[in-house]
């Protein structure tokens, strides 16, 4: 089609690079434009190309981009504002395909107050919904813990927060319904729209569909009166952890673990609701912006020290930042603006989520605001591990992982530099792509160089407990976070995914919104493997390594089994 398009409806502009911040790059001249993730790096490292990218305002414009694309045989995404998803969910299929920001459709909150219910469009971010939400005296419980992601990105890969109670922590669980734009025939138009609503038995495919069948047009979710949050942080070593954790995730409404693993410590939080009579004015700050200066001074300790391979050094720090963490609030604050003390009250959307990083802004030195991995930045790039295993397997998993711990604690010291391993409790779920049982998340973050085929220190402890999780305990993977491997063998993990992919067949028969990622990963036949082979895959997660090609040889890293979990295969180092 030439140089890149840039679709506003019918026009069709050239323009060079989109404003700062965008996941989405166009230059002049250029026949077409990349799109990456909120980090500015895929989990392959390969770039992804469109050849053309639209900004619909409103469902007619989605529709014509979306019949646009039908009638050119275009392969479709979708992609966020800031496109949070670490894995190749926003990539479209090839190069030629289209891109479809939702960017600019983010301007309709409407609030049914008597049905308890609200209804957005899909750009739509977190922190809008929850505060438009709050004038009006409602409340959303469920929250991931940054609220710059928007409601079609959140549901479509399974965002969630921690609980049990209600609804349970899933975003996608308050989807009561939902507005698809899917392919059509050319006598339809080529899009047309589908409504679905809870008595609909396909919201259950489309409330969690990693974006494979339509464009989310419009979502509407359950709300409930607004109330306060009560939260009190608790230090306590992790003897009996593996006895206790299910009480703590029945006992609050909003209760979550930190596991330190190496130090044996456990930091628990108590979060539940109150009444809005409660005093207490609190608010979570987590995520609020950040001097860039300071962000990349950080980031280059980071790097030294991974050069250097230093593990007491990190290990040393990690010590000290979990020894700060409850007796500085960890990220709450009282009604002053600063912590004085458990508990820490404050009204549900002050206090479930934390952000503001993403509202970039400029100090009166110059100095940009920005959030810690902002890719301009030579900012925090990591790993993200996230899998979850059912409450019926967690007692033995958490044992497991203490075995592992015992053979070298020190080993273990990298996971608490992002703040250790996190627990959070998902309820059992009707969509088909979510677990049908009540679970436990494990959430952990390392350190990634930016530099292709390095080796990260102490990375062969994690990849153990991962592969320990999914192979032993048949963990699933968290749809908008991990490496490629992890996404091995779906379907034994997705009981309904039979379900869901005939609901695909049924909306979107050729394929459009699918990429070479998504039939990898729902394993469609003809599609390409879930793992890439290739030299240093294992030390990128993109395959678990069966020979020492896989890892590092010449910088004294190879295929090994693991210490603990003797099935599993990591990259390790011989010195």
């Amino acid at each position: 089609m030439g140089r890149v398009q840039i679709l506003v409806v019918a026009a069709v502009l050239c323009i060079g690079a989109l404003a700062q911040g965008s996941p989405i790059q166009c230059n002049p001249g250029s026949k077409s434009c990349t799109v990456n993730n909120y980090q500015g790096i895929w989990t392959d490292r390969e770039p992804c190309e469109v050849e053309s990218v639209a900004y619909p305002t409103n469902e007619k414009e989605l529709i014509a981009a979306v019949a646009g694309a039908v009638e050119r045989g275009q392969s479709i995404k979708v992609v966020s504002k800031y496109a949070h998803s670490l894995p190749k969910v926003a990539c479209p299929r090839g190069k030629s395909g289209l891109l479809i920001s939702t960017s600019k459709y983010d301007s309709t909150i409407l609030i049914d107050k008597a049905a308890e219910t609200v209804t957005v469009d899909a750009g739509v971010e977190l922190q809008y919904l929850f505060a438009k939400l709050a004038e009006d005296g409602l409340a959303f419980p469920p929250s991931p813990s940054f609220n710059g992601i928007s409601v079609a990105g959140a549901i479509s890969t399974g965002a969630h927060g921690s609980g049990l109670h209600g609804r349970g922590g899933a975003l996608h669980e308050y989807v009561v319904g939902i507005s698809l734009v899917v392919p059509a025939k050319k006598e339809e138009g080529y899009a047309k729209v589908v409504k679905l609503t809870s008595s609909d038995e396909d919201l259950n495919a489309a409330k969690l569909s990693i974006g494979v069948l339509g464009a989310i047009s419009q979502v509407t979710f359950a709300v409930e009166p607004m109330f306060k949050r009560s939260v009190t942080k608790e230090m306590r070593n992790d003897t009996t952890l593996e006895d206790d954790i299910l009480e703590l995730a029945h006992k609050y409404d909003f209760g979550e673990i930190n596991w330190h693993i190496n130090q044996g410590k456990t930091i628990a939080t108590y979060s539940k609701k109150v009444p809005v009579t409660t005093p207490g004015e609190g608010r979570n700050i987590n995520y609020t912006p950040r001097l860039a200066s300071s962000i990349t001074f950080w980031r280059g300790v980071a790097e030294k020290r991974e050069a250097a391979f230093n593990r007491s050094e990190v290990c040393e720090t990690s010590l000290n930042n979990v020894r700060n963490r409850v007796a500085t609030g960890d990220g709450y604050v009282n009604d002053n603006g600063t912590f004085k003390g458990y508990p820490v009250v404050g009204y549900n959307h002050l206090m479930e989520t934390g952000g503001g990083c993403q509202n970039k802004s400029t100090s009166p030195q110059g100095d940009k605001f920005t959030c810690p991995w902002d890719p301009e930045l030579p900012a925090h790039v990591f790993f993200e591990t996230a899998i979850s295993i059912p409450f019926t397997k967690i007692n033995q998993a958490i044992k497991d992982i203490k075995s592992l711990r015992d053979k070298n604690p020190d080993k273990l010291c990298v996971l608490n530099m992002y703040g250790g391993t996190i627990f959070r409790f998902v309820r059992g779920s009707s969509a088909y792509l979510a677990s049908p049982q009540d679970s436990v998340q494990f959430d952990m973050l390392l350190y990634r160089d930016r530099k292709s085929n390095t080796p990260t220190l102490d990375e062969d402890s994690m990849e153990e407990i991962k592969q320990l999780l999914l192979k032993k305990y048949n963990g699933r993977p968290h749809w908008g976070k991990n490496q490629d491997a992890a996404f091995e063998n779906m379907g034994a993990r997705v009981t309904s995914l039979a379900k869901f992919l005939r609901v695909k067949r049924r909306m979107d028969p050729h394929g459009y919104f699918s990429s070479e990622w998504s039939d990898a990963v729902l394993g469609i036949k003809g599609g390409r493997k879930v793992s890439i082979k290739r030299k240093y895959c294992g030390l990128e997660g993109l395959c678990v390594c069966s020979e020492d090609s896989h890892c590092a040889p010449e910088q004294n890293f190879f295929c090994r089994p693991g210490v603990f979990f003797k099935a599993a295969r990591v990259c390790r180092t011989s010195s």
